[in-house]
């Protein structure tokens, strides 16, 4: 049975002023009780019409703890509905984040996940306050607590041009705090210039020794930047059907309503090109169906690569953020692919030669997901 995944962009204000935030301008405008209550009725038609009961929700800003009573009324409206099975996320900065509030999310079953760039250098780079001060302190005393109500917590980690060099120390730090599920990201809106990606190749070599040493070790551990790329390899690339299919098996409610793909589009200043309807109107059909074919449509540039089948070009956010449009691969996946692509491969192949049961269990053991979330969390 297919389910609907909602993201609530409950505020467009936030408490930091992150350097390569896509958001727009942070400004103190929040989703009233009127939109929300409107958009619960709108999920709910929406549930109706596809016939299933199950619906994912995420909890988004700007920083969604600003609106922190908002998130529970939205919890409580839904725990009223009969036959609906909701799983909810949040991603935070962290710095809001308290022991009581901890709790009260824990115990509603929300899935909260941490951003955090790395090191305290690397993350005070880019992830200051509004007033300009560092968060990496904040940000640690979240991570600890964080992790006592959920060990399998996820780190969300950007990589900036000038942070490329500390990826491996980054990733390490982060392993050290105790988290073992990182999805690792590029700024894909930055100026990346070809000694960028000359620092990053030599990062990513030591994170080939740094993963190798770890698998030795039997450690758990996700690391989106060479764990998905081995997937793609071991098993089949990730076929249409499972990608996200810009603005039909998830969308993104804005403070004011409005309705748009995915949570890149959602920004202070509308959209009206990606804007797929209201809350109050409905899904603007004509919309979903160009922007699905602007997403589909065949990236001439990535003809005759070998890696086109591995690599993230059908991403439209990527792409967008990278380039402004949804039909153009961006350049900075594509160097970016080929460079990190090889070197996993090669990691995988000495991994793999030496029969190493963690690598093979992890990545030839289709319950792996299951099993590794289970040891992790006992």
């Amino acid at each position: 049975m297919r389910s609907l995944s909602a993201t609530f962009h409950l505020t467009h204000h936030c408490n930091l002023r992150c350097t390569y935030c896509y958001t727009g301008e942070k400004l103190p405008l929040a989703m009233s009780h009127d939109t929300i209550d409107q958009s619960i009725s709108f999920i709910e038609n929406e549930m109706q019409q596809l016939g299933t009961s199950e619906l994912h929700i995420t909890f988004f800003g700007g920083e969604p703890l600003i609106e922190k009573e908002k998130i529970f009324y939205i919890i409580e409206a839904f725990a009223k509905k009969e036959d609906v099975q909701v799983s909810y996320r949040m991603s935070t900065n962290g710095t809001l984040l308290t022991e009581s509030l901890m709790q009260e999310l824990y115990a509603k079953g929300v899935f909260v996940s941490l951003s955090i760039d790395g090191h305290p250098d690397v993350h005070d780079a880019h992830r200051l306050d509004a007033a300009g001060k560092p968060t990496a302190h904040k940000v640690a005393k979240a991570a600890e607590m964080m992790l006592r109500y959920n060990p399998a917590t996820n780190v969300t980690c950007v990589l900036s041009p000038d942070t490329a060099s500390q990826l491996c120390e980054s990733v390490d730090y982060i392993f050290n705090l105790g988290f073992r599920y990182i999805t690792t990201t590029l700024d894909y809106s930055a100026d990346w210039q070809l000694e960028h990606f000359a620092l990053l190749k030599k990062s990513y070599q030591k994170l080939s020794k740094w993963y190798i040493k770890k698998m030795k070790a039997n450690e758990r551990f996700y690391l989106s930047f060479f764990d998905e790329r081995i997937r793609s390899r071991t098993y089949k690339p990730i076929e249409a059907h499972e990608r996200c299919l810009i603005g039909t098996k998830q969308f993104s409610i804005a403070p004011n309503g409005e309705l748009y793909p995915c949570i890149q589009f959602v920004k202070t200043n509308s959209l009206p090109e990606f804007l797929i309807g209201h809350v109050n109107t409905g899904f603007d059909t004509a919309c979903q169906s160009h922007l699905n074919g602007l997403s589909e449509k065949e990236k001439l540039e990535c003809r005759g690569c070998k890696l086109e089948s591995r690599c993230s070009k059908w991403c439209s956010c990527i792409n967008f953020m990278s380039t402004g449009r949804i039909d153009q691969a961006s350049p900075i996946v594509c160097y970016n692919e080929k460079i990190l692509i090889e070197i996993v491969d090669k990691t995988a192949d000495i991994l793999w030669k030496n029969r190493n049961n963690s690598f093979i269990h992890k990545h030839y053991n289709e319950d792996y997901n299951v099993i590794s979330h289970f040891e992790i969390t006992l």
